[in-house]
């Protein structure tokens, strides 16, 4: 019995052999050098899942360069061939059952002989190190002299609008470094417009954290979405920039025929960890080239301010921003930047100096339909406005950033920042309310000036010190923050009242007003982290802020004899908002090789007194703040990662919306402060997925974002006579919710570059409306969906043409519970169309087209549909050193601005002045001087 057991065994098991071995087979071949003979001894043969790119067999060659890869089931797989002197080479095949496969004779090409003519891809195109998508530049194919703007467009999961805006897997790019550092300060816009993409060997996307929890490992909840510029060793050598003079006419309707000019330099001396930079800029063809988000640096009155969980205190500003101004700018600016290493690294000076001068002229024009329940009933009434207006700024900024590494285990890190804004503006208007059968409820004719000094210091020093025992640190932050304005302002509003159309009265305002505002914010965060285990570690922290502000507002009528010297105590306050927090905090965090999450917490404690020294009156408040935050990471493969993270964060109210005075600058619209405004609470959710697969060239980058905010500040506005009193409340039920995808992918055999993504955005927003000054306000909920659809083909051939298209269409939604009148729905639709073709040898013509279509609504008489074409004839000579263009800008002449803006109580539509058609020639003289052979020009 027990040999029969055996022998049967024996025979299955050569059964299970002879099955086996039928469906295996063998991979055999012969790699070939026919230019230089050189050993192929030890070239890799890889074989690869066509599914996933997973490694499934491999085999080393003989000296001869043969090689055989036996035991391989049928399937589709990818043959990769590997070795230090020769280019890489790939090739997709199918093993059939029983039918071994002879590749036969695989040539390969020498490194050394194909950068004689092309430029060899230094490594994959994308890697994901952990939350970092680095793209290798070379991979990413622009036209020769592109900045490096035009390259981000091109990187899969980045999209730049036509405002030069970056968002990056679906947030906006904040910071732009240029080898890990700041160029300019932390101006994104100098580094992407002015730069060349061919000095650039890899784009780095990442969350740029704080310096301290950068040092301490523990994460302080401060990210912000930043793009890394490493350049090519061999560009950091020598000299380059370009030099630019252009100069056209354009004709606009608003003011006639006009000169344009377009005058530019950038030049930038680099020497290993050096870089020297100068650049200036002048030009009045409506493009600032700078910057997209300075605004907060330069304090003012309508800045907002933010409790940081460390208990650090933040002001943000809602102004304009740095560069932006209506109408057709006239633009002067420049900067200088010096940035170095000395004394082997262990001292580190980067600085810089910047200044910006506008001047604009613009006209303006909005109409708005307005709808709430007065006295019980449904009211609608119209606003037409027209606005002609001047403004004039002269702005300066100056940054440093100096860190010394005092010894192996002590760290200092000095950054100041100094800003300074003078702006003068003036306007006139005119505004018309009617009802719905045309008859006037009043004007307002109107007209002022302002002037304003704005200054702003910034000052932060971080000591960091490292233990013997790894991964135990202490670190101590300390900063200050210093804003001041001072305001000087003129207005004049003559308005009529209406009943039914006839006259009932008139009011004048003739005032001046001067404002004085000022704080001072200081914040000190000390944070000890100790290793509990391996991979474990605990932080202890405590931050102090103290931060003191003053509102000194004075308005004066004009007197008798023509002086303000009226005083209108209605209208003016002294107000001072002090705060004090205490902030004890904890948290902890485990590091793994495939994951790694944190969490914690920050208790504030906070103390807010409000003092009105007109009306000698005092309030204090007391609150408990918690600031909980979380995040886990964990890497599914090496090049797909998934990401979460939670951040709670308070707000605190303005001066403006706290203080206890009128507001008649819009004597139409007038707002009021609110003392018992409380703080309030913003709960934040984001989840981040991201994959590339190397051979298949393919990538996904997915983002959800989820908010929501208790005790939000939302409006309470009250109508009587069709005039609108408000001010700031508290209100829960705000939330917002989006999501984004973006897919890439080459279709290798027309090399062909596509991808698309979809985006979805849902929120919903509170204010309250009343009827005279003491009505019940009603609580209005308005909900907005947006859905939004993106595709793009690129396809590109040396020296020959490269194009892209990139249509959007989009649908939104907006909903109010209160009055159906105004919920609208509407489609878009556009995108943009870009290309380039060399007609003969250093002869390119150029093009790019912006379009856009919107639904029209009866709600709206005006029209928002567009077709931007631009288009350019570029020479190059003298070996691409000079450049010679003729271009002609909107050629159909249908540039326009026009905005809609939606409310529970109205929806507004409103243009302004645009540069419209004009032709421009301009000569570049591109200048390059490198320690390796010449760098492609620049255009």
């Amino acid at each position: 019995m027990r040999l029969k057991l055996i022998a049967l065994l024996a025979l299955a098991l050569c059964a299970g052999h002879i099955v086996t071995a039928q469906s295996a087979v063998s991979i055999k071949g012969q790699l070939a050098d026919t230019a230089e003979h050189r050993d192929l001894t030890n070239a890799l043969v890889s074989l690869l899942s066509q599914k996933d790119s997973t490694l499934i067999k491999f085999a080393r060659t003989s000296k001869q360069g043969d090689f055989q890869i036996a035991n391989v089931d049928t399937g589709k797989y990818i043959v990769m061939v590997t070795h230090p002197y020769f280019a890489d080479y790939f090739d997709n095949i199918t093993l059939q059952p029983n039918t071994p496969l002879d590749l036969g004779s695989i040539q390969l090409f020498s490194k050394l002989k194909m950068l004689e003519n092309v430029v060899v891809k230094s490594g994959s195109a994308i890697r994901i190190k952990g939350d970092t998508t680095v793209y290798t530049a070379d991979s990413f194919k622009v036209r020769e002299g592109a900045n490096v703007e035009e390259l981000l467009r091109k990187l899969p999961g980045i999209q730049v609008d036509r405002n030069g805006t970056i968002k990056a897997m679906g947030e906006t790019v904040k910071n732009v470094l240029v080898d890990g550092e700041e160029f300019f300060g932390n101006d994104p816009g100098i580094a992407t417009k002015n730069l060349r993409a061919d000095i650039v060997k890899e784009v780095e996307v990442y969350d740029k954290k704080s310096d301290q929890a950068t040092f301490t490992g523990i994460d302080d909840g401060v990210r912000e979405k930043t793009i890394n510029l490493k350049l090519k060793e061999d560009k950091k050598k020598g000299y380059f920039g370009k030099i630019e003079a252009g100069g056209g006419l354009g004709k606009n309707e608003d003011a006639g025929t006009q000169n344009k000019f377009n005058n530019a330099a950038m030049i930038n001396a680099f020497k290993g960890k050096r870089k020297i930079a100068a650049y200036g800029i002048m030009s009045n063809t409506g493009t600032l080239n700078l910057n997209w988000d300075d605004r907060n640096k330069y304090g003012g009155s309508d800045a907002n301010m933010e409790m940081g969980s460390d208990g650090s205190i933040m002001f943000y500003s809602g102004g304009d921003d740095y560069n932006s101004s209506d109408g057709i700018p006239t633009n002067w600016n420049g900067g200088v930047h010096y940035s170095n290493k000395f004394n082997q690294d262990k001292q580190s000076l980067n600085t810089g100096y910047k200044f910006t001068k506008i001047n604009a002229p613009a006209y303006n024009r909005s109409f708005s339909r307005n709808f709430i329940k007065l006295d019980g009933r449904d009211s609608t009434w119209l606003v037409n406005n027209e606005r002609n207006s001047y403004s004039s700024s002269f702005k300066h900024n100056i940054n440093l950033t100096y860190e010394i590494k005092l010894d192996s285990s002590n760290t200092l890190k000095w950054i100041a920042r100094g800003n300074q804004n003078h702006t003068y503006s003036d306007y006139t208007g005119h505004t018309e309310y009617t009802d719905t059968l045309g008859r006037f409820l009043n004007t307002n004719k109107s007209h002022g000036s302002s002037e304003s000094d704005r200054s702003n210091l910034n000052t932060s020093l971080l000591w960091m010190h490292k233990f013997k025992k790894p991964s135990r640190t202490l670190s101590i932050n300390a900063s200050f923050d210093y804003n001041k304005l001072k305001a000087d302002g003129f207005q004049y509003s003559d308005i009529d009242y209406f009943t039914n159309g006839d006259s009932t009265g008139q009011r004048l305002i003739d005032q001046h007003t001067l404002n004085n505002n000022e704080s001072n914010n200081l914040n000190a965060k000390i944070a000890y982290t100790e290793p509990l285990m391996k991979d474990a570690y605990l932080e202890l922290s405590y931050a102090l802020g103290i931060n003191n502000r003053t509102n000194n507002r004075i308005v004066n009528a004009r007197g008798t004899l023509g002086a303000y010297n009226n005083p209108i105590d209605s209208l003016s306050n002294d107000f001072v908002y002090n705060t004090l927090s205490n902030s004890p905090g904890l948290n902890f965090r485990l590091t793994k090789k495939k994951y790694n999450f944190s969490f914690g917490t920050t208790t504030g404690f906070s103390n807010y007194e409000q003092l009105d020294r007109t009306l000698n009156t005092e309030r204090k408040y007391h609150f408990v703040n918690y600031f909980p935050r979380a995040s886990f990471n964990y890497k599914i493969r090496p090049s797909e990662n998934i990401y979460f993270n939670y951040y709670g964060a308070t707000n605190a109210p303005t001066l403006e919306q706290l203080q206890p005075v009128r507001d008649n600058s819009d004597p139409l619209n007038q707002r009021i402060g609110n003392p018992d405004l409380n703080p309030s609470f913003r709960h934040g959710f984001s989840l981040w997925y991201n994959s590339w697969k190397m051979l298949k060239e393919r990538g996904i980058w997915a983002s959800a974002r989820y908010n929501f905010t208790r005790n939000a500040f939302v409006n309470l506005s009250r109508f009587k006579d069709s005039i609108r009193t408000y001010q700031t409340v508290n209100a829960n039920g705000m939330y917002d919710v989006s999501a984004n995808m973006n897919y890439n992918i080459k279709l290798k055999g027309p090399n062909i570059f596509i991808g698309f993504g979809p985006e979805v955005a849902f929120s919903q927003n509170i204010d309250f409306t009343a009827a005279g000054i003491s009505g019940d306000a009603t609580k209005i909920k308005t909900k907005t969906q947006a859905y939004n659809f993106d595709f793009s083909v690129s396809k590109n051939k040396d020296d020959k043409y490269d194009f892209r298209i990139n249509p959007r269409i989009g649908y939104n939604i907006s909903a109010n519970s209160a009055n159906k009148e105004s919920d609208i729905r509407y489609w878009t639709s556009g995108g943009d169309i870009s290309g380039r073709w060399t007609i003969v040898k250093n002869l390119d013509l150029s093009s790019d087209v912006d379009l856009y279509f919107q639904q029209k609504d009866p709600k709206y008489p005006g029209n928002y549909d567009y077709v931007k074409w631009n288009a350019n004839l570029t020479k190059k000579f003298a070996k691409n050193k000079f450049e010679a263009r003729a271009a002609v800008y909107d050629i159909l002449n249908q540039n326009r601005s026009y905005n809609r803006n939606f409310s529970s109580s109205s929806f507004t539509e409103s243009y302004r002045t645009v540069l419209k058609r004009f032709w421009m020639v301009s000569f570049v003289w591109n200048i390059t001087k490198s320690g390796s052979s010449p760098a492609p020009a620049s255009k």
